[in-house]
């Protein structure tokens, strides 16, 4: 029995002694093995991989000037370039950056009280409601996880924040009725928030809260063909703030540098966090218009909040130094062309699998939906299987399994995840019988 007192309280019950060594690109060392990630970092942050040169070069002469100087009161030129960048060869043409701090949780929260100072400064204090959709997820602090729908965090619902509202989540692999056809469901989607907002009354709405792709929970489903544009006329028909949650699926992850940019549609604002830094800082972001600002300069004079780490020089350093490698058509066309490749691959390969569902994504985000009897167990099997016999770390969880490799990988790393997923999914699956799933031992994935 060991004996040795740990200090260090972890989020599961934590029982593997293997130590991290280094990244290098999208490969991890421990004191054990060498891996090759398609998770980017587990939780689909490091999206440029690891030690990058020009990334670290960047921090380390920022870090030589000043490691953090509060965003209220001085120039950090950083924080100009770097906005300009973000908002830059964008379809939706938003015009304003406001950095928040460290994740995507605060960036949400920080949007849903932009949005309701601005009612507030043109007199209609009452819109106070927001309406998101269920099986999503923004963030674990309070407003976030009011608007969000992950099982886990509804023990907290006691002290959930008032005035929220859910509408169905987006699916049309799961919600689309027998007989109905994608216009139509796409007509019945949009007007459930219609439905929701009268319901409400459109005088006490704010706005309304989505991923731009249903994201990590549901994984990785792209809305029907004008959906987006849809919900865009009905939140402008009640004077409502369209709000879109792009941590998951932002800069250049997509193939685009806002994936809304797909959709053709111009939000009131976008929020943003891990993708931004990549990983190497934490750091997020709202993309809105100058209307926004000057409504709520003109009435308050001030943003009536700010963070500690707010535009935090370190992680705007290294965001800029992120956005100018993601920012470029030619890097932008080779994430949309490897993520037709992996989903193309993953199909061809697949898809004679009675355990094989679908394959779907937007450029280097993307999910494999999987079916077959206890699919919980079976993520647990395959992320089991491909960590110990192929050194691939993967994200398989509940129903799908999530491709979140970094968007700079080359064509051989590529082959070599999706050689070894596909020998991992055909090993795990030919072996799925009630014997070996007894087996398996249970865990939480959240």
């Amino acid at each position: 029995m060991n004996s040795k007192k740990n200090y260090l309280l972890h989020t599961f019950n934590f029982d593997n002694n293997e130590k991290i060594l280094k990244g290098e690109n999208v490969y991890l060392f421990t004191n054990k093995k060498k891996y090759i990630d398609s998770t980017s970092g587990l939780t689909g942050t490091s999206i440029l991989g690891w030690s990058n040169p020009t990334i670290n070069k960047a921090i380390l002469s920022q870090l030589n000037k000043i490691s953090h100087i509060d965003y209220k009161y001085f120039v950090d030129e950083n924080r100009e370039l770097a906005a300009k960048k973000i908002l830059s060869n964008s379809n939706h043409k938003l015009d304003k950056l406001f950095f928040v701090g460290g994740s995507g949780g605060e960036a949400c929260e920080a949007s849903m009280k932009l949005s309701y100072q601005y009612h507030c400064s043109i007199g209609k204090p009452n819109k106070k409601w927001f309406i998101s959709r269920k099986q999503s997820y923004h963030g674990s602090s309070s407003d976030a996880i009011a608007v969000g729908d992950r099982p886990n965090l509804n023990l907290y619902k006691p002290f959930f924040p008032k005035f929220r509202a859910k509408i169905n989540e987006h699916n049309i692999f799961r919600s689309k009725k027998k007989g109905e056809t994608t216009k139509e469901y796409e007509k019945r989607s949009v007007k459930e928030l219609e439905n929701k907002i009268l319901e409400i009354g459109p005088e006490k709405v704010s706005g309304f809260v989505g991923e731009t792709i249903m994201g990590g929970l549901v994984g990785d489903v792209p809305p029907t063909p004008n959906y987006w544009k849809g919900i865009s006329k009905v939140c402008k028909r009640y004077k409502i703030h369209l709000i879109i949650d792009e941590v998951w699926c932002g800069t250049g992850t997509s193939g685009k540098m806002f994936c809304i940019d797909w959709d053709n549609v111009k939000p009131d604002f976008i929020f943003m966090g891990k993708t931004l830094a990549a990983g190497y800082m934490p750091v997020s972001a709202i993309a809105t218009n100058s209307e926004i600002e000057e409504k709520i300069k003109r009435k308050y004079d001030a943003i009536q909040f700010s963070t500690t780490h707010q535009g935090h020089s370190l992680g705007v350093a290294a965001c800029l130094a992120v956005q100018n490698i993601i920012n470029n058509k030619s890097f932008l066309e080779k994430v949309i062309k490897n993520g037709n490749y992996l989903r193309q691959t993953l199909k061809n390969e697949l898809n004679n699998s009675d355990f094989f569902f679908n394959v779907r994504g937007r450029g280097l985000r993307n999910s494999l939906e999987y079916k077959c009897r206890n699919k919980h167990l079976f993520g647990i099997a395959l992320t089991e299987k491909a960590k110990k016999k192929f050194n691939l770390l993967i994200s398989a969880k509940w129903h799908r399994v999530c491709f979140s490799n970094a968007i700079n990988i080359n064509r051989k790393e590529l082959d070599e995840i999706l050689e070894k997923f596909i020998k991992t999914f055909k090993l795990v699956s030919s072996n799925w019988s009630t014997k070996n799933i007894n087996k398996i031992k249970h865990r939480s994935f959240y």
